[in-house]
């Protein structure tokens, strides 16, 4: 397939590119006192090109130009260790301009990690552009999500940990059918520190989700698990439990689910991460869905400087409570290959494909995808 690129878009790669490379001769890292206290610039640009921007049976396909400009700060003295990003990320697509987006992304984390009580304390506030193929639309949304973990010992053995989070998620789309929705969760774990590598838990959670429409959700997880070195050279963790979600109206729905995140150190130039999680979701229309997703990444580093990742994923979305019933599977694949010139420039070439099957014929679509980028952090 052959891309056509406009005047327009040449002209933006073309200033993208200027701009990302002069970072390379100016110092645009400082230290106040040290490692202690630190700011970095970082910025990237990119030419994208997919054969379905809108995640449906249209197949309308775009090429935009992306950026991105940030600063990052860390403070790691005294108690409290702070780690602050603010940046600024930019799409302008070539033929369909009405869905290029500016998106601003802030986020702030407070860390304490001496004394008998520790945790954790963030807040983020972002703006997000994407293609939802659960609608199948393109979608813009204020996201804020908070969340406060404490860790406190009760004794060598055992420690305990609560978990707070708050989401919420505006849009800023003019259609009636995308609705606004709020989270609350909890979260309370008991670890047993079975080895000094291993740990053992078991949990329950509660979230409440409301939607601008006033329809409440409940959802309980009751969880077993471990966290640490699992096996030789596989570390991570690993939970199974059984979920209930409650509806508007007393409907019912529950299954068993399982969490895990897996990283697998098969050779000093080669790692395998693999994640499986099964969850209640829901979308943007307010509906329910039960998903349940695989996926196995690997990387492999041939040099210092040179190293190609990629994976593959298999999910699937049932949709409850809605009529006509609905179900989608899907399948992907990505592979990319990175280049660090030095510690501060870095360039990176992506092909991915997705593939949805659905009983939903309006969402049933395939997308390919390329991507060149280059990206700089002092």
């Amino acid at each position: 397939m052959t891309v056509l690129f406009s005047a327009k878009i040449k002209h933006l790669l073309l200033i993208g590119l200027l701009l990302v490379f002069p970072l390379h001769q100016a110092r645009a890292l400082l230290n106040f006192d040290g490692t202690r206290n630190q700011v970095f610039v970082f910025g990237k640009v990119s030419f994208a090109h997919s054969s379905n921007i809108f995640s449906d049976s249209t197949q309308r396909g775009d090429s935009s130009i992306n950026g991105e400009v940030g600063l990052e700060f860390n403070r790691h003295s005294g108690m409290i260790a702070v780690n602050a990003i603010a940046k600024v990320d930019y799409q302008h697509f070539e033929t369909y301009t009405g869905e290029s987006a500016v998106n601003p992304n802030f986020s702030i984390e407070f860390i304490k990690g001496t004394g008998r009580t520790t945790g954790t304390f963030t807040a983020a506030a972002y703006r997000e552009s994407r293609s939802d193929s659960a609608v199948n639309l393109r979608t813009n949304s204020w996201i804020v999500p908070l969340g406060l973990k404490i860790i406190y010992p009760l004794n060598e053995k055992f420690y305990a940990t609560s978990q707070t989070g708050y989401l919420r998620r505006t849009f800023s789309d003019n259609n009636p059918a995308l609705l606004d929705y709020h989270e609350y969760s909890e979260a309370a774990d008991l670890f047993y520190v079975y080895s000094s590598k291993l740990d053992l838990v078991g949990g329950y959670c509660l979230r409440l989700s409301r939607t601008t429409a006033g329809s409440d959700t409940y959802d309980h997880w009751f969880n077993v698990g471990a966290m640490g070195a699992l096996l030789s050279k596989l570390n991570g963790t690993l939970r199974f439990g059984y979920e209930i979600r409650d509806l508007p109206g007393g409907e019912k729905f529950n299954h068993f689910n399982v969490l895990a995140a897996l990283n697998w150190a098969v050779t000093r130039k080669l790692t395998l991460t693999s994640q499986i999680t099964r969850d209640f979701n829901t979308i943007a229309t307010g509906a329910s869905v039960d998903s349940i997703v695989a996926a196995l990444r690997a990387n492999y580093s041939f040099t210092r400087k040179f190293e190609i990742e990629g994976g593959v994923a298999y999910g699937r979305n049932t949709f409850l409570g809605v009529t006509p019933a609905r179900r989608d599977d899907f399948f992907s694949a990505d592979i990319s290959g990175h280049y660090k010139f030095n510690e501060h420039l870095r360039l990176a070439v992506t092909y991915s494909y997705l593939k949805n099957w659905s009983t939903l014929n309006f969402s049933d679509f395939d997308r390919r995808g390329f991507s060149l980028e280059v990206s700089s952090r002092f």
